[in-house]
């Protein structure tokens, strides 16, 4: 999301194979585990004038979600 903001993006839709967060996002469900998540997406999504969340099947995004993954691995390895 804080890249969309940087990109000055005024549009955007969001997917996630975390079917909990998506429905607590759409719900604006209070979930202890998830609140800190919750509240920075909350934020965020206000610097938008259209936004929207879908929950995806992980398997109908597995290579993404791999190189997603891989990706992280490689930022978070580079910060050591």
């Amino acid at each position: 999301m804080e890249q969309a903001i940087l990109l000055d993006y005024k549009q955007i839709s969001f997917e996630s194979d975390s079917k909990v967060l998506v429905t607590a996002i759409r719900e604006g469900s209070a979930i202890s585990d998830l609140h800190g998540i919750l509240l920075d997406i909350k934020v965020l999504s206000e610097e938008f004038n259209s936004i929207s969340f879908h929950w995806v099947n992980r398997d109908s995004i597995f290579s993404v979600d791999f190189l997603a993954k891989q990706t992280l691995n490689a930022y978070v390895s580079n910060l050591s």
